[in-house]
């Protein structure tokens, strides 16, 4: 490509990248007003609790820190409760674990002064549940902690629109069960799923599983059905037409779903309204796990809420305080920098190519966090980080490759051509590698290690990506700036002796 056709194409290019950098990082005034500024889309971009996260809408709302709570099993309650009502002699409890909790001396201890094999597998089952349920969500933050033996902390990060609305559906438990009625009271509402005789089924011989959806940016919670579901659903609705209905939901005995119907349903149902895509998404999970756990014997009850300040002080210098979320910025800036400076040093002018690269890349990173949306925390940060050094280690393995075959004579078209083929399939290798080993992270693991598993699958394919086309076109295009691509890029040939 001709000099002034490479230069053109570099500076369109540059343009796209400054301009993504200031869609991405940087916030300035609008209006002249001094008030309305722009929002860079990283301030938009979800925040975990130890970054201090800000969501921008109408109002500007601090989102920093997180929310907790305490699931109580059936027949287990706290030392404050039991406490308050130690006047009543209605039920006896016993103290464990040093009087942090009381448990139910006839449901839980079965008579005795030790909790039964039954209420401890029953416990396993409510815990695995809750693990399920939680790492569904995918959320920067999310922690699980069984405590005084028989109690589960969960905590979810503010930032989390629907983390309150998590915890109460979550705290659910028990079989799926499809109700109908002409009154708007489930009470008097009649049970259709499961059919209630003599030899009951299990709620997933009716019903397969529910999950969200999203369509043009409605979203809504779908209520997969068997064939024999659907089939009672359609008998009991069949009189809709004429005198409306209405069809519950509950999980437990609580209801997650209230339908008013005006026609037959002959098909799974598909519930909108004001769901965000995150509470479709946790009626949904509350509705597919109770169908893997079976019927409960045993409820699980939700302690009180707690709300917890961010967790981290800011470091003040002089009369300038500093955030975590602006260290972060600060150590990636300076990360940035060295790396573009060892490349400039290293590779000359070439180092540009590599500088475009990166932006183009980090760029990329901080939409696909914004759309995806991928909270912002240690987790997404580990694997940004990794997926950075892999681009930066796969582009310099490229430079080198085509070092080598620069050195000993060959012209630069034919160096870079012959050292991308030779190292082409190992960065292609490694990354696709890397990319499997993410996915089974984010498909196996719960809670943070599945937000990094996430966050590391799109950054290595994106690495994978820009290494080997973005950056080969951008060398392509800086090696038409120079008349002596060899000094333009550092390399230098092999000095041969001659033999006398």
């Amino acid at each position: 490509m001709g000099k002034i056709k490479s230069a053109i194409l570099l500076t369109l290019i540059t343009l796209i990248v400054a301009v993504l950098c200031v869609v991405c990082f940087v916030p300035f005034p609008v209006g002249g007003d001094g008030i309305h500024y722009f929002n860079p889309i990283i301030n938009w971009a979800d925040k975990s609790a130890d970054l201090g996260g800000y969501q921008y809408g109408e109002e500007a709302a601090y989102l920093g820190g997180s929310y907790s709570v305490v699931f109580y099993p059936e027949g287990v309650i706290s030392a404050k409760q039991y406490s308050d009502n130690a006047d009543s002699d209605e039920t006896e409890y016993i103290a464990y674990n040093g009087g942090s909790v009381y448990l139910d001396k006839e449901k839980v201890c079965g008579g005795g002064t030790e909790p039964t094999e039954e209420f401890k597998a029953a416990f396993d089952v409510q815990l695995r549940c809750l693990k399920e349920r939680f790492g569904r969500l995918h959320s920067e933050g999310t922690v699980l902690e069984v405590r005084d033996g028989f109690t589960v902390q969960a905590t979810l990060p503010a930032s989390l629109d629907a983390s309150v609305a998590a915890f109460l559906y979550y705290s659910y438990m028990g079989d799926v069960t499809v109700l109908y009625g002409t009154s708007s009271d489930a009470a008097s509402a009649t049970q259709i799923i499961p059919e209630t005789g003599s030899k009951p089924k299990a709620a997933s011989e009716y019903v397969k599983g529910a999950s969200m959806r999203s369509n043009m940016g409605t979203a809504f919670v779908e209520v997969d059905f068997t064939d024999a579901g659907l089939e009672i659903l359609s008998d009991a609705t069949s009189g809709a037409a004429e005198s409306a209905g209405y069809l519950f939901v509950q999980v437990g005995g609580e209801t997650v779903i209230n339908l008013s119907v005006s026609e037959q349903i002959d098909d799974n149902l598909y519930v909108s309204g004001s769901y965000t895509n995150e509470a479709a998404t946790i009626v949904a999970n509350t509705i597919d796990t109770a169908l893997d756990c079976g019927d409960l014997e045993l409820g699980m009850e939700m302690g009180e809420l707690h709300r917890s300040e961010a967790g981290f002080a800011p470091l003040t210098f002089g009369s300038v305080s500093l955030s975590a979320l602006d260290l972060v910025y600060i150590a990636c800036g300076v990360a940035i920098l060295a790396m573009a400076v060892f490349f400039l040093i290293r590779y000359g002018l070439l180092g540009f190519a590599n500088i475009l690269t990166y932006l183009f890349f980090l760029e990329l990173m901080v939409l696909i966090y914004w759309a995806v949306p991928i909270a912002i925390g240690a987790g997404t940060l580990a694997a940004f980080a990794i997926s950075s050094v892999l681009l930066c280690a796969s582009n310099a393995l490229s430079y080198e490759a085509a070092r080598k075959e620069y050195a000993v004579g060959k012209t630069m078209a034919s160096s870079v051509k012959t050292g991308y083929k030779k190292c082409f399939w190992h960065i292609f290798d490694l990354h696709i590698a890397l990319v499997a080993i993410a996915l089974l992270v984010y498909l196996i693991a719960l809670t943070e290690l599945s937000v990094f598993g996430l966050a590391l699958t799109f950054g290595v394919a994106l690495a994978g990506i820009c290494s080997l086309l973005v950056n080969r076109f951008l060398w392509y295009l800086t090696m038409g700036l120079s008349k002596n691509p060899g000094k333009f890029c550092h390399f230098k040939r092999e000095e041969v002796e001659d033999d006398d």
